[in-house]
């Protein structure tokens, strides 16, 4: 596992990167006034309400809300992990990211640098795809491809390989420690190598970014095992690699849905067949860290089985990884297949529209999951079989605990409670609706003057250094509003000249993350030349709002109740706000 990246180095990066350029290679900006504007590439709108400034370097759009600094960009846009926008990020800037030792192991020796085996596993993904074209015998593995219908541009797509048969067949170029750390080698104890790929069709498997980090491979003939995957290495792990993902981003940009199927061919099978959504786990069980994966690409999973017992059983572990994952606005569906058929087989029976409507009509998550824990069960009222309804109650609750509180959690446990004969109770989220209770609506009113005192503030972090030390203290002293503020002066204290942006990464992962967002991306209706007046006239306010609170609050108790301190403190506070 990799070190944490130095807070230092964030903040360098952050200040090398320029937002703008970085948001113009991806969606086309126009400049207006100070700053730059397009629609909005999070959702679907006809006028631009999406802005970057680049002297804030940061980003809000003003129709859903989407706000952040370059690293919050990448994760979305992208969709890439932190640590991932950050080598995506240090790369733009030409920097190489150090890391904080791990705690408890500060002497712990590093890693060989990955850096070189994505290089060394481009290079054989390249060896493989010429001996696809030019080895003797790759004539069976072109006779293989052909028959399962492998078009040469499906194949160049998926940049498709032959390994030769033979125990060293792979060119030396690299130092053996440097092959067998990329997997692409294995050693016996007698210190014998030889290739780990003999004789199969190469499958590259790539990550989100398109670097290749492992391989699969499909043996010709009767060898075994039919299917091979890498070994575990510093690129590559089978629990958090899918195949066929970079693929799929790059023909589609936001998937409707991701179809999660078995093999490799499945994968190529339903593409060639215009169906480019799906992705193949790699001769594992699916995992949370695939389904979390998935999830960051697309609102729904479609898990797509055979219907052999094997297969059902694949989808049932698949639910199960799925639960912690299942928050509201997040769907699952099964589409369990007719037993002696696979993707590949089917889609080429029956054609592209009737596989679609297959897909269109898999069970829903509740459905399935009830489906599957109700089966052998005698759940009508007339049976009076309470045994079967404990039953069932013992294994459902469980696994709907598992799920993350919300609207579906709710409906789980309502359906479960129907099924089993009991009334479900009310819950306090539908009772709030049945009482009347109102979020929103209405024009917004005016902020608060906290609210525009920090909103202003974090836009213009220059501020920080007119506030006086009398103002300041009354400033910090507002409630929850007064820690936040608090926290954002004592940064800037000890970063002066950070922008906007930089300051928003340093609650990133703070309980005040999405309100400093929030308040980055407020609309102060403030021009540029007025921000250091209304600032001031807001700070102004505020004091003497608060002192008229401190004011009511002490005179509305007894004088005999008053320390004298209390008391003189009434009286100057008195003679202030008259």
């Amino acid at each position: 596992m990799a070190g944490k990246i130095p807070e230092h180095f964030i903040q360098e990066v952050l200040a090398r990167v320029d937002l703008v350029e970085l948001i113009d290679a991806r969606v086309p900006l126009k400049r207006s006034g100070g700053n730059f504007i397009a629609r909005c590439p999070f959702h679907n709108e006809k006028s631009p309400s999406f802005s970057v400034s680049r002297d804030k370097q940061f980003y809000h759009c003003f129709g859903c809300g989407a706000s952040g600094n370059a690293i919050g960009f990448l994760m979305e846009y992208d969709r890439l992990s932190f640590r991932e926008a950050m080598e995506t990020l240090a790369d733009t800037a030409g920097l190489k990211i150090p890391e904080e030792p791990r705690p408890g192991k500060p002497d712990t020796p590093r890693p060989e640098p990955t850096a070189d085996l994505y290089a060394v596993l481009d290079w054989a993904a390249r060896c493989y795809q010429t001996q696809l074209k030019t080895h003797p015998e790759a004539a069976r593995a072109v006779e293989y491809l052909k028959g399962r219908g492998v078009t040469g541009e499906i194949a160049q797509r998926y940049r498709l390989g032959y390994a030769p048969p033979g125990y060293r067949v792979l060119p030396q170029d690299f130092p053996l420690d440097t092959l067998k750390a990329a997997g692409l080698v294995t050693v016996k104890e007698g210190g014998t190598a030889y290739d780990w790929f003999r004789d199969r069709v190469v499958f590259p498997i790539r990550d989100r970014r398109g670097r290749v980090v492992g391989f699969g491979g499909r043996v010709l003939g009767d060898g075994v095992p039919k299917y091979l995957n890498s070994p575990e290495t510093a690129t590559f792990k089978k629990s958090h690699e899918v195949y066929g993902l970079y693929e799929l981003l790059n023909a589609v940009r936001k998937p409707e849905f991701v179809l999660v199927v078995e093999g490799y061919m499945d994968v190529i099978a339903l593409a060639q067949f215009g169906i480019p959504n799906a992705v193949a786990t790699l001769g594992t069980a699916t995992s949370g860290d695939h389904i979390n994966l998935l999830f960051r690409y697309a609102g729904e999973l479609v898990f797509c089985f055979d219907g052999d017992t094997a297969g059902r059983n694949a989808a049932w572990k698949a639910l199960e990884a799925s639960l912690p994952a299942l928050r509201d606005g997040r769907q699952l569906r099964f589409l369990i297949l007719p037993e002696q058929h696979d993707p590949d087989s089917l889609v080429r029976e029956e054609g592209t529209e009737a596989f679609l409507a297959r897909i269109k009509n898999a069970k829903p998550f509740s459905h399935y999951f009830f489906e599957r824990l109700t089966q052998g069960l005698n759940l009508t009222a007339m049976a009076g079989n309470t045994g079967d309804q404990a039953g069932l109650i013992n294994q459902a609750k469980p696994l709907i605990k598992q799920m993350p509180s919300g609207e579906l959690r709710e409906m789980m446990q309502k359906r479960l409670m129907e099924l089993a004969g009991q009334t479900p109770l009310e819950s306090p989220r539908n009772s709030a609706k049945l009482v009347g209770t109102r979020r929103g609506g209405g024009k917004r009113g005016p902020p608060s003057l906290l609210r525009l005192c920090l909103a202003l503030l974090l836009q213009n972090p220059q501020l920080a250094a007119a506030i006086a030390a009398p103002t300041r203290q009354h400033l910090i002293q507002t409630g929850k509003g007064g820690r936040l503020a608090a926290q954002i002066l004592g940064l800037l204290d000890q970063h002066p000249g950070l922008t906007p942006g930089a300051i928003l990464e340093y609650f990133r992962d703070s309980q005040d993350a999405r309100t400093v967002a929030a308040l980055l991306g407020f609309d102060t209706q403030v021009s540029p030349e007025k921000i250091p007046e209304v600032f001031a006239d807001t700070l102004l306010k505020l004091e003497k709002q608060l002192k008229a609170q401190r004011y009511d609050e002490l005179q509305s108790k007894p004088l005999t109740v008053l320390s004298s301190e209390e008391r003189e403190e009434l009286l100057t506070l008195l003679g202030e706000i008259k």
